[in-house]
């Protein structure tokens, strides 16, 4: 199977695991995924960003933002827990449909000896590691605002607990059992 036209959701029904993301200026952002079972390993270009939709968006919410400011929404629980799940449910979907179509590029295969993969998985320890905390602190906040919501029923609460809720979503993509497991291997292999 040539593997050079693979798209994302493939890379993520393979088992592909992220072991190493680079990001520098100037340079097209990459991240390398190995495949456990058959050792081969991959290299998947991020798109390029365009600044302008970034701050379109940023202003676009912003004034959205301002105009909901104080808006609360005036419906009993069980409507409001339904509209919540829906948002949560809207919002886990959306997740999935930006990571698939505005992360990834072009995957190619590459060829990496064994010690590189283990270099590349020491060096990629740090960014795991704020992955793992991006997640944690995400989900934390998400809900404590969700809490909070429930008791305000403040329209502004919910847009933020969506927020987080879809970037903790998006920081999962990245956090498989395979990945988590793989980390927790080698750190047990190096405690022996």
């Amino acid at each position: 199977m040539d593997r050079k036209g693979i798209h994302i959701e493939g890379m993520i029904e393979m088992g592909l695991i992220p072991i190493y993301t680079e990001n520098k200026k100037n340079q097209q952002s990459h991240t390398i995924f190995i495949d456990e079972e058959t050792n081969q390993s991959y290299k998947a270009f991020h798109k390029e960003s365009n600044q302008w939709i970034y701050w379109i968006g940023f202003f676009a919410v912003l004034a959205i933002m301002r105009s909901i400011q104080g808006t609360y929404i005036q419906i009993s629980i069980l409507p409001n827990i339904l509209l919540s799940g829906a948002l949560f449910g809207l919002t886990y979907f959306v997740s999935r449909l930006v990571y698939k179509h505005m992360f990834y590029e072009e995957v190619k295969e590459i060829y990496l000896t064994e010690p590189m993969i283990e270099d590349y998985i020491d060096d990629g320890k740090v960014v795991y590691k704020l992955e793992i905390w991006l997640a944690i602190i995400s989900f934390i906040i998400f809900i404590m605002l969700t809490i909070v919501y429930f008791i305000t029923l403040s329209l502004i609460l919910l847009i933020f607990a969506v927020f987080l809720f879809l970037i903790f979503c998006l920081s999962l993509k990245r956090l498989s059992f395979a990945r988590i497991k793989l980390y927790r291997k080698r750190k047990q292999s190096y405690a022996n």
